[in-house]
C-alpha cells in the first residue's frame, strides 16, 4: 500500500464531507416552505455526520503519517428544494467514488479497508436514500382541496 496515495485519496474525500457538511448546513437554514419542518432537521443532521465522516477519516490520515485537509471542495446553493437534493445527490455520490478510490488504494491494510467499506455501504445507503426521496419530491404534487357536503 501507497500511504501517500492513499491520504491523497482520504484527503479528496475529506473534502468533499467538508463541502458536503457546509451544504447541508446551508440547506437547513434556507428549506422554506411545506417542506421546513421535515427537511431543516434532517439537513441539520446530515451536517453533522458529514463533519463526523471527516474527522474520523482525519484522525486515519494522522495515523497514516499525513496531514488531513482542511479544504472544501467546492459545494452548490439553491433555495430550491428539488434542487438542494440534486446537490446532495452530487456530492454523495462524489464521496462515494472517492472512498472506492481510497478502498482500492489500501490494499493490504485490513482494518483500512474495513473501514472504507463500511463507509461506501453508509454512502451507498445515503445516494440510494436520497435518490428515493428526489422522485417523491419530484412526483408529489400540490393536491387539491376537496370539500365534502353531507346529504341532508
Amino acid at each position: 500500500m501507497n500511504e501517500e496515495k492513499v491520504i491523497e485519496a482520504l484527503n479528496e474525500a475529506i473534502a468533499l464531507e467538508h463541502a458536503a457538511s457546509m451544504q447541508y448546513k446551508q440547506q437547513s437554514l434556507l428549506v422554506r416552505g411545506l417542506w421546513r419542518p421535515v427537511y431543516a432537521k434532517k439537513f441539520a443532521d446530515a451536517a453533522q455526520e458529514a463533519m463526523g465522516h471527516a474527522a474520523k477519516f482525519g484522525q486515519k490520515v494522522v495515523a497514516l503519517g499525513g496531514v488531513p485537509t482542511v479544504e472544501i471542495a467546492p459545494f452548490q446553493q439553491s433555495i430550491a428544494l428539488e434542487d438542494m437534493l440534486r446537490h446532495d445527490l452530487d456530492v454523495e455520490r462524489k464521496a462515494l467514488t472517492a472512498y472506492q478510490r481510497a478502498l482500492e488504494l489500501a490494499a493490504g491494510n485490513t482494518a483500512l479497508c474495513n473501514m472504507l467499506e463500511d463507509q461506501i455501504e453508509a454512502e451507498t445507503q445515503d445516494v440510494e436514500d436520497l435518490e428515493l426521496i428526489l422522485e417523491q419530491v419530484k412526483t408529489a404534487a400540490p393536491q387539491r382541496e376537496v370539500s365534502l357536503r353531507s346529504a341532508s
